[in-house]
């Protein structure tokens, strides 16, 4: 490649010597020549260093920025260990929170070096990322990448240290870039492997690009793996955690987290209320306890951490969302509204504020203003199986059963256990005069857990 550039330039230089021995009638059209092919030359020179870059050289530029994390409890024994990439000159050595979560202490290995940290500097727990600080360009970093130009079928690149098997590679493809768990973090789903200690290693892109950090495998699916979005990583917030071991009231959170997951709910309160107490700054404890706190009903009480929560962050998307939703139980759907624009202008990305705008414009009506938000949710994400349902509901309304029931069996092969879906489909079939159907589906719903369907049963199936 690196000769047929040169013959190239060659070339292009003969063609200029050549305009000396011309009439000079000819130099300025052979001048245009000479500037064209210069221009063609260094177009092409970008493209030509700029394609991929193949598994063995992204494997060597990137093997001495990759770290193994081994984690020790409180008896001194090893009980964890992940991997860590440098990302800077800084020295910033980023890997997953639970590495470190439970234990008492870190140790960074390199081979066979055991690197010492400076500090912890950087910790978020919900998005499970902890950033270490070692030694500045003790080793190489990695280049960060773009991730709006990531692409679903792309080729990426694994780097970590599977079952302490340090600086292993393996490759795949972007599969997904989806929301997984029921906190909506972003994630990118990759078909690269990621094994037990791969946690916190590289992904990169097929231009050595670090797009992302390996966080977690599904282990009841076929290659489900997932990575955390570089940009999340970036704007963790730098501090300093690890003098007197003040990292430890950051697992308070955590078992906020951990609570909420399993519905205890006034567990989860009492831990962010403790966690509160030495950070009154941190605003997502206020957004995790409101939505503790309206999920117990309390609903004036989870306002007020929102509001709190705002005063400290008035930019998170997250918490006008999840104010505007709690307005919607308080019926107050106006209100809800304005809070949900806000979210959408903050991020014009976030479907769940599409699909919360969708139900508070459903319940004032507005039917064809609620189709219009289920339809940018489905275009952010083709599989949210709410979206179809609300977008089938307000057809209902506007009389457009037959759209209705294309949009119920959407959301019925997303989700086959929803009694609503079941229970509305019915509805649009009675509708169009298919009553045996209507029954079928009334009865599905009941089986479901639905017992409102019985009477509608009794009503009209009998």
């Amino acid at each position: 490649m690196k000769n047929f550039i040169e013959n190239i330039y060659k070339s292009s230089l003969i063609i200029f010597l050549k305009v000396k021995e011309m009439p000079k009638n000819y130099n300025f059209h052979l001048f245009k020549l000479f500037i064209i092919s210069s221009i063609n030359i260094i177009i092409l020179s970008n493209k030509i260093y700029s394609q991929s870059l193949s598994a063995e050289k992204i494997y060597e530029k990137v093997k001495d920025a990759v770290v193994v994390i081994l984690a020790y409890d409180y008896s001194d024994e090893l009980a964890a260990q992940g991997s860590g990439v440098v990302i800077n000159d800084k020295g910033y050595v980023v890997t997953n929170y639970h590495i470190l979560s439970g234990n008492d202490r870190l140790e960074i290995m390199h081979g066979d070096d055991e690197i010492p940290y400076v500090d912890i500097i950087g910790i978020d727990v919900e998005k499970d990322i902890l950033i270490l600080k070692i030694e500045e360009k003790k080793f190489p970093s990695v280049k960060t990448g773009d991730i709006k130009k990531l692409k679903v079928g792309q080729r990426v690149y694994a780097i970590g240290s599977p079952m302490g098997f340090e600086n292993t590679i393996s490759e795949g493809i972007i599969s997904g870039l989806r929301s997984y768990d029921e906190q909506s973090k972003n994630y990118i789903q990759v078909t690269a492997s990621i094994s037990p200690g791969s946690s916190g290693g590289a992904v990169v892109n097929d231009k050595c690009e670090l797009i992302g950090i390996s966080t977690l495998t599904v282990s009841d699916g076929q290659n489900l793996n997932f990575a955390i979005p570089i940009d999340e990583v970036l704007n963790v917030e730098i501090g300093s955690y690890g003098e007197n071991n003040s990292f430890t009231v950051f697992e308070l959170f955590r078992k906020g987290l951990n609570s909420t997951k399993v519905g205890k709910y006034k567990d989860a309160i009492d831990y962010y209320s403790q966690f509160i107490k030495t950070h009154p700054y941190h605003s997502n404890a206020y957004l995790n306890r409101g939505h503790a706190k309206a999920e117990l009903g309390d609903f004036i009480g989870a306002i007020e951490d929102f509001n709190k929560s705002l005063e400290i962050n008035p930019r998170d998307a997250g918490a006008y969302t999840k104010r505007g939703s709690v307005k919607c139980d308080l019926n107050d759907y106006y209100g809800a509204i304005k809070d949900l624009n806000t979210a959408i202008e903050i991020d014009p990305l976030f479907s769940t504020a599409f699909l919360n705008r969708a139900y508070a414009k459903y319940k004032l009506s507005d039917y064809r203003g609620s189709i219009k938000d289920c339809n940018e949710v489905i275009n952010i994400n083709p599989n949210d199986y709410k979206a179809y349902f609300n977008r089938g509901t307000s057809k209902n309304k506007l009389e457009d059963y037959r759209g209705a029931i294309q949009d119920f069996n959407i959301a019925i092969g997303l989700n086959p256990f929803d009694e609503r879906v079941y229970f509305n489909r019915g509805i649009s079939k009675f509708e169009l005069g298919d009553t045996y159907g209507a029954c079928l589906d009334w009865s599905k719903s009941g089986e479901l857990g639905n017992y409102d369907a019985y009477e509608v049963i009794n009503d009209y199936c009998n």
